[in-house]
């Protein structure tokens, strides 16, 4: 069973291809996670499309208040809780 199965995880920090937030969220989804993905820039849309439905993406600089919560609506109104948050400062 993969170590993550079912868990729902915002990672942030997730919009360069080869950065730590990205490297993260992928290594989440191969191991069960369904993973909201936060970046300052559209290109996070693009990590969560390569990483298929188990993944989205949510623009959200969080240095604006309310960002953070946009970040946890996505988790709540896709798949209904927060389990575990990865806060990657890019």
């Amino acid at each position: 069973m993969a170590r993550f199965a079912d868990r729902v995880v915002i990672v942030t920090g997730a919009g360069a291809p080869d950065g730590i937030g990205a490297a993260v969220a992928r290594g989440l989804v191969a191991e069960g996670a369904r993973v909201v993905l936060g970046a300052t820039s559209e290109r996070v849309h693009q990590r969560a499309a390569e990483l298929g439905p188990a993944a989205v993406g949510v623009v959200a600089d969080l240095t604006v208040d309310g960002a953070s919560d946009t970040l946890v609506q996505a988790a709540l109104d896709r798949w209904g809780r927060v389990d575990v948050l990865v806060n990657n400062p890019a």
